[in-house]
C-alpha cells in the first residue's frame, strides 16, 4: 500500500505544490501503522475492531514485560499459546512475530454452544488461595480454550473477598492479580462471603483497577461508614458505561454461568431478617451470613465456608449448631462431599463439627489465616486442626500462614507469600504450596 503511494507520488510531480504536499502528508501519517485486515471471517482471531491505538505486544504474559511491537484494530492473528489474561499470538506478517497480548483486545473465534460433556485432560481450572495476612482472598481461573460463544471453557475469572488492606500499596491481592493481569483486565464475577474487615476491604482496590463485571453478595445488613463507603464504590463502578450487575441475597443469585464444564452452587447465604434465629448474634451472626459456594469440575469439588461457623468456642464438637447445622440438613450431608475444604473462620475453633467433617471427608483443608492476635488467641486453633487428622490422617493441611510464628512475623508482615495453587483438570490434581514465596511440600496431616 505504501509502495503504491509512493509510485503515485514519482508519476505526479507535475502535480500543483499544495496537492503534493497534502499527500505526502497523509503518507508520513500512514507510517507504522498496520492496516485494518480486510476479512471479518468469524473463524479467525483478530484484534477487535474497537481497539484504540496501538496494543501491545509484549515478551512475556506480565504487564511490566518489554514490549515487541504493536497490533492494531482488525489485524489477524494466529493464537498459539496463553495463560491467565494473556494470549500468546502470531502475526500473519512474513516473518511473523510472536508475542504476548492482553486477552481483552483479542476477538476470538465463535462458535455454537458446545455438546460437549467431558473434560479435556489439558483443560485445569486454578484456584489460588492468597496470602493476604489475616483474611481472605481467593482467585479462581477456568480454562480458555479461546472460542467465543460456545459457552464452555471461556477463561473466566471469579474472585471470593479482597483480604483487608483497601490501600494500593499494601494491598497483597492486588499485587498478586498484577502479577498475572493488567490495568482493565476482567474479572468476571466477585463474591464478598460476607462483610468483616478481613474480607472485604482489598476489593476496593481490585474495583478501582479491573472491570468487574458482576457482584455478588449475601445481603447482610452491615451498617458503619466504612462498608457504606465500600458499597458506594461498588454501586459506582462502570464498565463500557454500564454499571455492575449486582446479585444481592441468596433469593437472586440463581446458577451462575462460568461455563458448562464448571458446576457453581450458592449452598447458603445469609437467610434475611426474621429468618437468621439460633445464627447469633453480632459477630458471631455476622460470621454466620457467610456465602458457601461449591464448585464442582469432573471428579473433585471446592467447598468455600467464609466464615460460617458450627458451635461456639466452648461447646462440644459433636453438636453442629449454626450454619453446619442447616447445610447438613439442606442440602444434606452427602452434597457436602468436596475434595478441597476452605475451612470455615481462619480454622477457629468454632468451625468444623465432626458431623460437618465426616460429611466433607476432604482430602485438602485450606487454611487462611495470619498473625492477627485475638486476646492472645491465634488462628487457627490446633484443636480445629486435629479434629481433621483425627478423622483422616492422609489429609493435607495448607495454611496461608505457613512457618509465619516461627519467622516471627507479626500482623504486619504476615502477608510474605504463603500461596497455595490448587489445579485439577476434573482427575488429577496438582498442589503448590508456598512458605515466604519459597515452594514446599504438604507432608501428612498435622495440626
Amino acid at each position: 500500500m505504501l509502495l503504491d503511494r509512493h509510485n503515485r507520488l514519482q508519476h505526479n510531480r507535475s502535480m500543483p505544490a499544495m496537492r503534493y504536499l497534502t499527500l505526502l502528508l497523509v503518507l508520513l501519517l500512514s507510517v507504522g501503522r498496520a492496516p485494518r485486515a480486510m476479512s471479518q471471517d468469524a473463524s479467525v482471531p483478530r484484534v477487535k475492531d474497537d481497539a484504540v491505538g496501538c496494543i501491545r505486544v509484549r515478551a512475556s504474559p506480565q504487564a511490566a514485560a518489554a514490549e515487541l511491537g504493536c497490533v492494531y484494530a482488525g489485524a489477524q492473528l494466529r493464537l498459539v499459546g496463553s495463560a491467565p489474561y494473556w494470549w500468546r499470538i502470531e502475526t500473519l506478517d512474513t516473518p511473523p512475530r510472536v508475542g504476548w497480548v492482553a486477552k481483552k483486545f483479542i476477538q476470538e473465534p465463535t462458535a455454537p454452544p458446545s455438546t460437549e460433556t467431558t473434560i479435556r485432560e489439558d483443560a485445569w481450572l486454578e484456584v489460588h488461595f492468597v496470602d493476604v495476612g489475616q483474611g481472605d482472598a481467593i482467585w479462581i481461573r477456568t480454562f480458555d480454550d479461546g472460542i467465543a460463544g460456545n459457552r464452555r471453557y471461556d477463561g473466566r475469572n471469579i474472585v471470593i473477598d479482597g483480604g483487608p488492606d483497601g490501600s494500593d500499596g499494601s494491598n497483597a491481592f492486588l499485587r498478586y492479580l498484577y502479577a498475572h493481569a493488567h490495568q482493565g483486565a476482567v474479572i468476571d464475577a466477585m463474591i464478598l462471603s460476607h462483610p468483616h474487615d478481613d474480607h472485604y476491604p482489598g476489593a476496593i482496590g481490585l474495583l478501582r483497577h479491573f472491570d468487574v463485571m458482576s457482584f455478588y453478595d449475601g445481603g447482610f445488613p452491615k451498617t458503619g461508614v466504612k462498608y457504606a463507603n465500600f458499597r458506594s464504590v461498588v454501586d459506582g463502578k462502570r464498565v463500557g458505561g454500564q454499571p455492575i450487575r449486582q446479585y444481592a441475597g441468596m433469593q437472586n443469585f440463581a446458577t451462575p454461568n462460568w461455563g458448562s464444564e464448571l458446576r457453581a452452587e450458592f449452598l447458603y447465604a445469609w437467610p434475611g431478617a426474621g429468618q437468621d434465629t439460633a445464627l447469633g448474634s453480632a459477630s458471631t451472626l455476622e460470621n454466620n451470613a457467610s456465602v458457601v459456594l461449591k464448585l464442582t469440575y469432573g471428579d473433585h469439588s471446592f467447598l468455600f465456608m467464609g466464615d460460617a461457623e458450627g458451635k461456639g468456642r466452648n461447646d462440644p464438637a459433636d453438636e453442629p449448631r449454626y450454619v453446619e447445622r442447616r447445610l447438613l440438613a439442606n442440602p444434606g450431608a452427602a452434597a457436602l462431599r468436596s475434595t478441597v475444604l476452605k475451612v470455615a473462620h481462619h480454622g477457629s475453633e468454632t468451625s468444623s463439627t465432626l458431623p460437618f467433617i465426616r460429611a466433607v471427608d476432604p482430602r485438602y483443608v485450606v487454611v487462611m489465616s495470619g498473625r492477627r492476635s485475638y486476646g492472645g488467641t491465634y488462628l487457627p486453633d490446633a484443636s480445629t486442626l486435629g479434629r481433621y487428622c483425627a478423622h483422616n490422617p492422609e489429609t493435607r493441611i495448607l495454611r496461608t500462614d505457613q512457618d509465619d510464628e516461627q519467622e516471627g512475623r507479626t500482623a504486619s508482615t504476615d502477608a510474605d507469600g504463603d500461596h497455595i495453587v490448587i489445579r485439577t483438570n476434573g482427575k488429577a490434581m496438582l498442589v503448590q504450596a508456598y512458605s515466604a514465596g519459597v515452594q514446599i511440600t504438604p507432608t501428612a496431616c498435622r495440626p
